[in-house]
């Protein structure tokens, strides 16, 4: 016998969507097996695929009144069946005969469960809707496969490239299935960790919400959930070039070959805020060690130049430090700093050499005098 809970749970179930809108999804065959092991999941499909069938392209709209109109329109069904007068139905029980009263039960589901897959729970609307006009775009001139991670830990994808991409929980992309044309592209909501494999003959674009990200080969994190107030493309490896959907030049900076527009390395992060529409570059909240030189790994300095250090940690968290070299040419440093993050480091040679630091557009500026 079917449930009200079956029904609900596949309905929720975003695999089991993608599959009913999209039958040649990688989700086909796990359906195709799911529905065969039981003659009962059969009706169960039948009855949740038509449900959802005649609500797409109306659910986008969740308004009050949609709402309103939809649990209307289900009681109505559901008395006519049952011959009861109107009085007698109440909107807010749902009645566990789930073949006479399936149109109530799916009203409901509406409000608390089907809503995710249209709006992203209710938030987002124009990320997601321009989400589906990219790949909707992309599909008239190639094959695209879609991920859905909608399980809590986060799923491994690999690119017909070899490029491998770690997608998180809540998290969608949208990738070619092959990759035969001059540019690799791919399509995400969400979050996900990318390692591309080089080729600078054709390099690879992320189209995540209001951002375009570009590389030829690098590592790098890019969080773009449609809920969030800000974009974050976060550089760990390599070199990206990052810039907006509506930039005036994004045609132009699409198709040079070079890597332009707000060019990040290692480290660094750019910030879209969204409400006041600007594009922001910046070091991340916490730098990780990228390469450091065996012979200096836990960074013991016996009156080594400031320069010296200097350069170790350029080297070793890959980002830039800007200061006076003739001013502060005389300071040397004698210490063991350890695997303290990286501003840790900072304070403490500032505090010895008598210098101050800032953070400023990607980096590290440092306030020195001269040392005797």
């Amino acid at each position: 016998m079917i449930t009200n809970k079956e029904f609900q749970e596949l309905l929720e179930n975003p695999s089991f969507r993608t599959w009913v809108f999209d039958r040649n999804s990688q989700d086909g065959a796990y359906w195709t097996s799911w529905i065969a092991a039981d003659i009962d999941r059969k009706e169960l499909v039948e009855h949740a695929r038509d449900f959802l069938m005649s609500i797409q392209g109306e659910a986008v709209d969740l308004e009050d009144q949609y709402i309103d109109s939809q649990i209307q329109k289900a009681i109505t069904e559901a008395k006519k069946q049952e011959h009861l007068p109107e009085e007698e139905v109440e909107i807010t029980e749902v009645v566990p005969l789930w073949r006479r009263y399936w149109a109530v039960a799916a009203s409901i589901i509406v409000l608390i469960g089907i809503s995710w897959f249209f709006l992203n729970k209710n938030e987002g609307k124009q990320e997601y809707a321009l989400y589906q006009k990219q790949t909707s775009d992309a599909k008239a001139n190639s094959e695209l496969v879609e991920v859905i991670n909608d399980g809590e830990k986060s799923k491994l994808v690999q690119l017909p490239d070899g490029s491998s991409i770690v997608l998180q929980k809540d998290s969608r992309l949208s990738y070619q299935k092959t990759f035969n044309g001059t540019k690799r592209e791919v399509y995400l909501i969400g979050e996900a960790f990318f390692e591309v494999a080089k080729n600078p003959e054709r390099p690879f674009f992320v189209y995540a919400n209001e951002l375009i990200t570009k590389v030829l080969g690098t590592s790098f994190t890019i969080k773009a959930f449609g809920k969030d107030q800000d974009i974050r493309v976060i550089v760990k490896t390599g070199k990206v070039s990052v810039f907006t959907q509506h930039d005036e030049s994004a045609s132009q900076l699409k198709n040079n070959r070079e890597l332009t527009g707000m060019v990040l390395t290692a480290n660094q992060q750019a910030i879209y805020q969204r409400q006041e529409i600007r594009l922001v570059k910046a070091i991340v909240d916490n730098p990780v060690i990228l390469t450091l030189p065996i012979e200096n790994q836990k960074f013991e300095f016996n009156a080594t130049p400031i320069s010296e250090v200097f350069s170790i940690l350029e080297k070793s968290y890959g980002v830039d430090i800007v200061y006076d070299e003739e001013v502060m040419s005389k300071c040397s440093i004698t210490a063991k700093l350890g695997d303290e993050p990286l501003f840790e480091k900072l304070k403490w040679i500032c505090s010895i050499t008598e210098a101050s630091y800032e953070v400023s557009d990607g980096q590290i500026i440092i306030s020195g005098k001269s040392c005797k």
